[in-house]
């Protein structure tokens, strides 16, 4: 792969430690800010105000660090590689020699990875387009064959076959052509990217959190231990990472404790309004998932928000939640960009055929947008309904969305 310039990441390592206190917010909403103590897949210890609080792990939905994510410039070059785990790493450089990948990431550490360990390897990923191009050309035709992806003026072309091992210089791999089974040496500098067939990985351990870094890198973390001056990290498919402390962003603990309503699966949906094509009000769906009705961007009250439901006025959605979560919350309120009618337009929320929520909403309330927070425990049906509150029963352009809605256990 092509060289790139490292002086700018060398220099951001050298950079004093970012003052502030960290942000650690719990499954209650619970903000703690102080001083990091210690962090571990158990347990994080605060120092706030002088006094050290505890909080265990399962009770942790973020742990924020001050520390400013970079804006990548000219010359900072990168591969993007994806590990079997679905941790995705930026590469300064890289090197593959017999069955082992080296990696060298933008913030100067060293990884060392089985090539069984990889999913794919995009180069040039600093280059904007050749992510979706990679998307396109590649992952889209993806099957039961490696594919060698090589790029000729602007046109990359995907080939099956079986990846080998590289040689011991680090200049080629073996690869097998399915075709004809061609067998060729193909230098590692040459391809736009690679792609390995995978199974899963009986191997792979539970994760603890999701890792975000500065340079936005994204690590699924099965170990963290705390050093003097950071933390060491193994991701679930066994590669260790070492971050000191200013390389640190996010460390998202939600996985499984909270679960945006967008992204869970719809038990059913009812509504007057047909799933595909166009209505007589305009609308092309009953429900938008992280979008309005119009499927642009939800705002309500002047804040975007990038997950959340958006309901037609006569939509019924239930969700099956088994009585695992306590808490259901979001940002309830008319989309400021959607046109339609005064109103009113109703939202009520069920537990089975319990009402546990009533609200009326109109586009002339002083009060644009309400914050929803609703006691959910034991409720195995959620059951979200917006209706008209027009006596004639029109619902011309009325509809509601819930900004962040989410459910937490």
């Amino acid at each position: 792969m092509s060289a790139i310039r490292l002086l700018p990441v060398f220099l951001f390592m050298l950079a004093p430690a970012a003052q502030g206190a960290v942000e650690l917010v719990t499954l209650k909403n619970e903000t703690i800010k102080g001083e990091l103590v210690s962090v571990s897949a158990k347990e994080i210890v605060i120092d706030a105000a002088g006094k050290k609080v505890t909080t265990p792990v399962d009770k942790v939905l973020n742990l924020s660090f001050p520390n400013p994510v970079n804006a990548f410039g000219p010359g900072v070059n990168y591969a993007l590689m994806e590990l079997t785990d679905g941790t995705q790493l930026k590469c300064a450089t890289y090197a593959l020699k017999g069955k082992d990948a080296k990696l060298t990431l933008l913030g100067g550490q060293v990884v060392d990875v089985p090539m069984a360990k990889i999913n794919w390897i995009l180069n040039e990923a600093h280059v904007a387009e050749n992510m979706k191009t990679f998307k396109d050309r590649v992952l889209a035709k993806k099957g039961a064959y490696d594919l060698v992806a090589i790029k000729s003026e602007d046109v990359v072309n995907s080939i099956q076959g079986t990846i080998g091992d590289a040689d011991e210089k680090g200049e080629n791999f073996e690869f097998i052509q399915k075709q004809g089974g061609t067998k060729r040496a193909v230098a590692i500098t040459r391809p736009f990217a690679l792609f390995f067939q995978r199974t899963a990985d009986p191997t792979a351990k539970p994760i603890v959190c999701r890792l975000h870094d500065t340079d936005r890198n994204l690590v699924f973390a099965s170990e963290i231990t705390q050093g003097a001056d950071g933390v060491t990290i193994v991701t679930s498919c066994g590669a260790t990472i070492k971050y000191g402390n200013t390389a640190l962003a996010r460390l998202d603990f939600s996985a499984g404790k909270l679960t945006y309503l967008s992204q869970l699966a719809v038990a059913s949906l009812e509504s007057s309004i047909k799933e595909e094509g166009n209505n007589k009000e305009g609308y092309a769906q009953p429900l938008g998932k992280d979008q309005n009705l119009e499927g642009n961007k939800i705002h309500i009250a002047g804040v975007e928000y990038k997950s959340g439901l958006s309901l037609h006025s006569t939509t019924e959605v239930v969700y099956n939640l088994d009585g695992e979560y306590r808490e259901f919350k979001a940002m309830a309120g008319i989309d400021d960009d959607v046109s339609g009618d005064e109103g009113p337009v109703i939202l009520k929320v069920y537990d089975g055929d319990t009402e546990l929520l009533n609200w009326e909403f109109r586009r002339s309330d002083k009060q644009r947008v309400r914050s929803l927070n609703l006691n959910i425990k034991d409720v195995k049906k959620l059951k979200i309904v917006v209706t008209s509150g027009d006596p004639l029963g029109l619902d011309l352009g009325l509809h509601l969305s819930l900004g962040d809605a989410r459910v937490t256990k």
